[in-house]
């Protein structure tokens, strides 16, 4: 495994993690500001990229193989009991929303966003998985 290269990815996801904590979206309403609903997106894109990032180097630098899509990325980790089924569905559903904020905005709905927010503990916990599997 490249260990500089996901340090870096780890730091990022912890840096977006702390930005989205930052808007403090307590609720759907507060999406209502166009400012915290573009913020909100933003760093949810950008923190899915990463987790992304993070799942691939696993399966890579663990030589589980070189998955074909996002989706097949968390399959793999599930198959090779890295995650279990419920982490999994959840990454499952954090790529569905990474495709949507990428290639098709205007369909990211202020309740998909806040949704997401509010199961943000999947991604903590996925990042706790890697480092132990890094050890």
């Amino acid at each position: 495994m490249d260990r500089e290269r996901i340090i870096k990815i780890m730091s990022d996801i912890e840096k977006y993690l702390s930005d989205l904590k930052d808007r403090n979206i307590r609720s759907l309403e507060d999406l209502k500001d166009i400012e915290k609903y573009y913020a909100t997106s933003m760093i949810l894109f950008s923190l899915l990229n990463r987790v992304i990032d993070l799942g691939q180097e696993i399966v890579i630098g663990k030589k589980f193989g070189m998955p074909s899509s996002y989706k097949e990325i968390f399959r793999i980790l599930f198959e090779r009991k890295i995650i279990d089924k419920s982490t999994f569905e959840n990454m499952e559903k954090f790529v569905d929303l990474r495709n949507i904020l990428s290639h098709e905005y205007y369909r990211a709905e202020a309740a998909v966003i806040f949704k997401a927010v509010k199961n943000i503990g999947v991604i903590k916990n996925f990042v706790e998985k890697a480092r132990s599997v890094m050890k």
